[in-house]
């Protein structure tokens, strides 16, 4: 369950991928605040197969442009489940106040920040709820590059921290507490390929392949009083931005000799969070 917290809850680096716009001032490097879809209500939908089959919506509310770059509350509803386990799914909502600063001049690294996101989750027998943090440099975006083939788009680095509970729904008793204190996602150099004409959920839309190397970690974890030392996660990513959309549509995720998509299937407007 902590893993697809982690990637989830980081980022919105599915709804963060997204590309250029003529905005920034020149010279300046650009961050999700020139995306052409920073505005309020705006929503996407994705889908992950694999062994952590997970449907994701996010919602970006009350966007703001500051001195800086831009802020925003970021809603996040998701539901996963294993594959191998035919339950009901764990349902989890998380919000975050977004912070993007661009960086202040050509060649510097902007960055993203979150504290005290709220996290709340349920699956058959237990709750959970707690905050999250975090903070990133490289925006873990593609909003304001230069999209073209054969581009080299610089690495990238978010670090997090969890601190939950977790109940039991029956009883609603804390069942045990659950610290992640350095948690991190690591993003290699990132290589944009030829254009090519691909299917995706939105119709057929010709799109970059954009290829790099991504570490994950939850660090030392707090399990109670135990500590636990887990193992890094390495895979390879292929990042699929379509210009037409200004927004990745497919991902393709390799580990471990298998294959796991995430496909965005709709993009539009929620009325009900503008």
């Amino acid at each position: 369950m902590l893993l697809p917290l982690l990637l989830c809850g980081l980022a919105d680096e599915a709804l963060a991928q997204q590309g250029p716009t003529d905005s920034p001032a020149q010279g300046v490097p650009g961050t999700i605040c020139d995306a052409p879809w920073f505005q309020p209500g705006a929503r996407a939908q994705m889908e992950a197969s694999g062994d952590m089959p997970m449907s994701i919506t996010m919602t970006i509310r009350n966007p703001t442009l500051t001195e800086n770059g831009c802020s925003a509350w970021l809603s996040i509803h998701s539901k996963s489940a294993l594959a191998a386990m035919m339950g009901p799914p764990v349902v989890m909502d998380q919000v975050h106040k977004m912070t993007f600063d661009r960086g202040a001049t050509a060649g510097s690294v902007g960055s993203v920040s979150s504290q005290r996101a709220t996290i709340n989750a349920q699956a058959r027998y237990t709750r959970l709820f707690g905050q999250a943090s975090f903070q990133g440099k490289g925006v873990l975006s593609y909003a304001g590059l230069a999209i073209r083939e054969g581009v080299v788009l610089p690495g990238e680095t978010l670090s997090s921290s969890l601190d939950l509970e977790i109940h039991s729904l029956a009883t609603d008793e804390m069942v045990t507490t659950i610290r992640a204190p350095s948690a991190s996602v690591s993003v290699g150099e990132r290589r944009v390929g030829r254009a090519q004409s691909i299917e995706t959920m939105l119709g057929r839309r010709e799109c970059m392949p954009i290829t790099y190397e991504k570490r994950t970690s939850l660090g030392p974890l707090m399990m109670g009083d135990d500590l636990i030392q887990t193992e890094p996660a390495i895979m390879s990513v292929t990042d699929w931005y379509c210009p037409t959309e200004a927004f990745v549509l497919r991902t393709e995720v390799r580990q471990k000799g298998k294959v796991e998509r995430i496909d965005t299937t709709a993009i539009g407007m929620d009325d009900d969070a503008q």
